[in-house]
């Protein structure tokens, strides 16, 4: 054998099979199964698409009395799905700080990981955790008819658009939604005029078609529920009901006494979450 003759130590010998096989590989070219951000190509098994990949995003940036329900609630959650709960405790935007939501939804967009955001006002909870996100999502596109170009699903309350609990697809084409709202809002504030991130959002849709098509909006009862001590409900007047989804505490301190209003809140409606057991998913 010439390598033999040759006296070829075998760890050179194994290298030189591996800078074969390394080259060989090369020579295939490049994958492309993953794609760049937005294309939402969603890996197979056994021939059928893999679930939805969801993350619920929310922040918090002061100490409440509700902190640790609030958190336990929605973590609960998001492991009993399956889905990745994503935190912020810091904002640092020059805009008021309820912009930070959108700056959070542009950050996860950008990392292609994820079909669809779940932003959640920190004043809110789910009370029935056997309800799949994804079934709601799901439903709701249903009574749509080109439901592939819908990126945003909203919900209103007795003002219009409520901005507590909105989802938006995780696709490049949901940024030019976001950056177009921030140039209303900094626009306004040029002009040292008052602007929230609602505000900015129903101008926008108001004021450009291609943005109004791109939202559906959902029953305030599916996503967004008020309970019956804020009645601010959109067009169907639905107040919360034991076993719906989730409920959010919006605005408590206009519509309830004391020294804590939501607090107080958070606390009477713990009573009616549908936990399901934690034993199934926890650990």
């Amino acid at each position: 054998m010439l390598f033999r003759k040759l006296k070829v130590p075998p760890s050179l010998l194994l290298l030189i099979v591996f800078l074969a096989f390394f080259g060989w590989q090369l020579s295939q070219g490049t994958r492309h199964e993953d794609g760049p951000v937005g294309t939402q190509v969603i890996p197979q098994r056994g021939g059928e698409k893999q679930a939805p990949r969801i993350a619920l995003m929310t922040f918090v940036t002061e100490q409440r009395s509700y902190l640790h329900l609030s958190l336990k609630n929605k973590d609960h959650y998001a492991r009993r799905h399956g889905y990745d709960l994503i935190l912020d405790y810091e904002q640092h935007t020059d805009r008021a700080v309820i912009f930070w939501k959108f700056n959070m939804a542009e950050r996860l967009i950008k990392t292609g990981k994820y079909d669809w955001i779940w932003w959640m006002d920190f004043d809110t909870l789910i009370t029935n955790t056997d309800i799949k996100l994804t079934d709601v999502i799901d439903e709701e596109l249903r009574n749509v008819t080109s439901p592939e170009d819908i990126d945003f699903l909203f919900t209103h309350d007795c003002n219009g658009f409520n901005a507590g609990s909105f989802l938006v697809r995780g696709h490049e084409r949901s940024l030019r939604f976001l950056y177009d709202s921030w140039e209303i809002h900094d626009k306004a504030r040029a002009k040292d005029e008052h602007m929230s991130e609602q505000d900015s959002t129903v101008k926008l849709i108001r004021e450009d078609k291609a943005s109004a098509d791109r939202v559906h909006v959902v029953p305030q009862w599916k996503l967004n529920a008020f309970p019956k001590e804020i009645a601010c409900y959109d067009q169907e007047s639905k107040a919360w009901e034991h076993g719906q989804f989730v409920i959010h505490f919006a605005g408590a301190w206009a519509h309830v006494k004391g020294d804590d209003p939501t607090g107080q809140l958070m606390n009477k409606y713990e009573h009616g979450i549908i936990w399901g057991d934690w034993k199934d998913f926890y650990g």
